[in-house]
C-alpha cells in the first residue's frame, strides 16, 4: 500500500509538471526575431558608393539663374505699374468715341502678355532644379547606368539654351513695351479729345 501511494504521488507530481510546462509554453511570448546586422547593408560595394556619391549643381547655370531672377522680378514690377497707370487713365464708359479707350485696353493686354511670360520663366527655372534633383537621385541610386549621367548633361545644356533665348526675349519685351507706349502715348494719356468731351 505504501508503494502504491508513493507511485501515485510521483505520477501526480509528473502530471503537474506537465501542466505547468504547457501553461508556460502557451503564455510565453514568441521568440523575438533576430535583428539584422546593421553593418551588413554596408558590406556591399554598391551601397558604399551610393552613400559616398554627391552630385553638385551646375555652377554656370546656377549663376546665370541667380543673375536673371532679379531682372525678371523687376520686369514683372514694371509691367504691373504700367498696367495700373493705364487703367487709372481709362475714362468712364460713354457711347461713342471709344477709339482711344480701345487703344488703352489693347496696350494693357500686351503688357499683361509680357508679364505672364516673365512669370512663366520663373516657374521654368524652378522646375529645372526639381527635374535635375530627380535625375541626380537616380544617378546616386544607379551609379552604374551612364544614361542618367548623359541625361543630366543634356538637361543642363537645355537650360543654358533656354536662359540664352530668354535673355534675348527680355530685351525684345522692353523694346516692344517702349514702342507700343511711345507710339500711342497721346491716346493713352488722353483717350478722348477735348472737343468731343465738351460735346457731351
Amino acid at each position: 500500500a505504501v508503494v502504491s501511494t508513493q507511485s501515485t504521488g510521483e505520477a501526480a507530481k509528473a502530471s503537474l509538471k506537465d501542466v505547468v510546462a504547457q501553461k508556460e509554453a502557451v503564455s510565453s511570448p514568441p521568440p523575438a526575431k533576430r535583428k539584422r546586422n546593421e553593418s551588413s547593408s554596408f558590406e556591399n560595394g554598391d551601397e558604399k558608393m551610393r552613400f559616398s556619391t554627391k552630385v553638385h549643381c551646375n555652377p554656370i547655370v546656377s549663376e546665370l539663374i541667380g543673375t536673371l531672377k532679379p531682372e525678371i522680378r523687376e520686369l514683372i514690377e514694371y509691367c504691373n505699374k504700367i498696367k495700373m497707370w493705364i487703367q487709372l487713365l481709362i475714362p468712364k464708359i460713354e457711347d461713342g468715341n471709344n477709339f482711344g479707350v480701345s487703344i488703352q485696353e489693347e496696350t494693357i493686354s500686351e503688357v499683361s502678355t509680357f508679364c505672364e511670360f516673365a512669370k512663366g520663366s520663373f516657374d521654368d527655372m524652378s522646375r529645372y532644379f526639381v527635374t535635375r534633383g530627380k535625375v541626380s537621385s537616380k544617378i546616386v541610386k544607379y551609379p552604374h547606368l551612364e544614361d542618367y549621367v548623359k541625361y543630366l548633361t543634356e538637361l543642363d545644356e537645355k537650360q543654358f539654351l533656354h536662359i540664352r533665348v530668354f535673355t534675348n526675349e527680355l530685351k525684345m519685351i522692353y523694346c516692344c513695351m517702349f514702342d507700343i507706349i511711345n507710339k500711342n502715348l497721346e491716346k493713352i494719356k488722353q483717350p478722348r479729345s477735348q472737343m468731343s468731351s465738351n460735346l457731351y
